[in-house]
């Protein structure tokens, strides 16, 4: 079973992380909701939620790959920690897997882990890559999967879900949710 942490920080965006945890949880992914400064965060959108524990006190070994939902102040919240950016290098260095949306692509780009394809909210291309952004939903890049925004999640969620486990269990996920898309 893969073991996935899902990075929460004040001011997250709550579709995007909500979506992720509860995807890959019924794909049969472990997945760890890590508060970065507490277990209780509050959203962008004023909705509280509980960790299940704490970034600083995680033992990142077992853990098969990292997300970072976006939203505003999350994403900003998220880049200013040193830590989560040398954690992410070393991810990247190792070929770990990484996922991040709509705003939060930035963080992987101050920490030196994008180039090549990638995707992330509209105005932020300049802070993620050189490289020009596709406008596709979802792009995989070897092991880096990004998506779009808040819309996109679903699409993000099934695609990580298909890296970690397989596509015949990401499509039989969705076809249970209902997604088509």
């Amino acid at each position: 079973m893969a073991n996935v942490a899902v990075i929460l920080a004040q001011g997250f965006e709550e579709i995007e992380a909500i979506s992720v945890i509860d995807v890959l949880r019924r794909g049969g992914v472990n997945v760890l909701a890590l508060g970065l400064d507490g277990l209780e965060i509050k959203g962008a959108h004023g909705l509280s939620v509980m960790a299940d524990g704490l970034f600083e006190k995680t033992d990142f070994g077992q853990i098969d790959m990292i997300i970072l939902p976006g939203g505003l102040p999350g994403a900003d919240n998220l880049a200013k920690n040193t830590r989560l950016k040398e954690l992410l290098a070393d991810f990247n260095a190792k070929g770990k897997k990484l996922g991040a949306i709509c705003a939060a692509p930035m963080v992987l780009g101050r920490a030196g882990t994008i180039s090549g394809a990638y995707t992330c909210y509209p105005g932020f291309e300049s802070q993620v890559s050189q490289d020009a952004p596709s406008q596709d939903n979802v792009v995989t890049n070897m092991n880096i999967t990004t998506s779009r925004g808040p819309a996109t999640a679903m699409e993000f969620a099934l695609a990580c879900l298909s890296e970690l486990t397989s596509k015949q269990n990401a499509d039989e996920i969705a076809k249970g949710l209902l997604f088509n898309k």
